[in-house]
């Protein structure tokens, strides 16, 4: 039986384009009202209460291909070793590509209200993605507890899937959004102490973190919100190896479904949106390591969780995902990666899940959230 089907109610899919928020007048809002925080999370919210969705600049790809891991760190920081061209996708909308991003142009793209960490040089942070060797390697284990998930009532009836330029993306919880009603709270992750809500999660293939220099297909990022501000992104390695039955059913049926329209999408026959229980294996490992967005404006201080599980999805939805960004905003290989960065002594750790939607045991509050900061992630991430 199929995960997902079209919410019912209408003859039609409910469709819609990216709009700016400074068309959303109802989070337009005076910054006296936004929550006290520190600056990183404040400069976040008065972005996201500035600029508009990202739009795909049709540029003809003018750099080297993204396609080959690069032994050596400095080499993969393509935006940093190439003079931007004259014609650059940087503008007071903050709009960006991956066309563009082989000019050299990311650390030029002026977001309001926040500050471009792009170049890799802000201090006191971490880029991503990374390379995280493993042959012979030994990590420390961490000293914190892994993340528990939950998946209240067994995860969201429904999820708005978004037809975005840069990516495929489904929205589990987005209060900010004026056009569709996105508001299931029932994703939520536990660790050291705060309480996070999955706002969405999307793709990229390449995968952006490698492994020994060596990508996957793609990887699926979870992207989460503390009442805080702070952020976690849990992500899951996708290959194209290995039999059907023995392929992601979750992952397959989604991309069955597709990203052609941006529309609310539900589960039929009373089996929820829930990819903690479809992904994430029970007692499962992972890395740790601290880092940044992974678009402009690239803002660091995010936890990063990277599954050492990976799944497997049929070869034709790869395909399918690349087709689509190259006629986008993907280059021209019809990726959407950004290489890897400096890892600059940063620690990377490994430890276990603690707890992958127990039976028992009730999901921690999360706490109010901005609903500005949870668009911005809904926008940006």
């Amino acid at each position: 039986k199929p995960f997902f089907a079209q919410a019912p109610g209408s003859t039609s899919l409910r469709t819609r384009t990216h709009t700016s928020l400074l068309q959303k007048s109802a989070f337009v809002a005076d910054p006296s009202h936004l929550p006290s925080m520190n600056p990183f999370v404040i400069s976040l919210e008065l972005l996201a209460a500035l600029v508009g969705g990202a739009a795909a600049a049709e540029m003809a790809c003018q750099g080297s291909s993204c396609l080959d891991a690069a032994g050596d760190e400095e080499a993969a920081l393509m935006q940093l070793k190439t003079k931007p061209a004259h014609d650059v996708s940087a503008n007071a909308g903050g709009d960006f590509n991956y066309r563009s991003f082989h000019v050299g142009d990311w650390p030029l793209v002026d977001v309001p209200g926040a500050e471009n960490m792009c170049d890799g040089n802000t201090p006191g942070g971490f880029q991503s993605p990374i390379n995280i060797e493993v042959a012979g390697a030994s990590y420390k284990k961490s000293d914190i507890p892994g993340p528990e998930f939950y998946a209240e009532e067994g995860g969201c009836s429904e999820a708005l899937f978004v037809n975005k330029s840069n990516t495929w993306q489904v929205d589990t919880y987005d209060p900010g959004n004026t056009e569709f009603d996105v508001n299931c709270p029932n994703l939520v992750m536990s660790w050291n102490g705060k309480a996070y809500e999955m706002i969405q999660f999307h793709f990229h293939t390449l995968s952006e973190d490698t492994f020994d220099f060596q990508p996957y297909a793609m990887q699926m990022h979870m992207v989460h919100l503390a009442a805080d501000g702070s952020i976690a992104v849990v992500g899951v390695l996708i290959h194209t190896d290995g039999p059907k039955k023995k392929q992601n059913e979750f992952l397959n049926e989604l991309f069955e479904i597709g990203f052609d329209s941006t529309r609310i999408v539900s589960s039929p026959m009373h089996k929820p949106i829930n990819p903690y229980k479809a992904l994430l294996k029970k007692g499962g490992k992972f890395w740790h390591y601290p880092g940044s967005l992974t678009t402009p404006p690239c803002s660091q201080g995010l936890d990063f969780f990277i599954a050492k599980d990976p799944v497997s999805v049929s070869g034709t939805h790869v395909a399918n995902f690349m087709s689509y960004l190259k006629t986008r905003a993907g280059n021209s290989y019809g990726q959407n990666h950004r290489p890897i960065q400096p890892l600059n002594g940063r620690e990377i750790t490994v430890g276990s899940w603690s707890k992958v939607c127990p039976l028992t045991g009730k999901a921690p509050d999360v706490g109010k959230l901005n609903p500005v900061l949870c668009h911005f992630l809904e926008e940006y991430a």
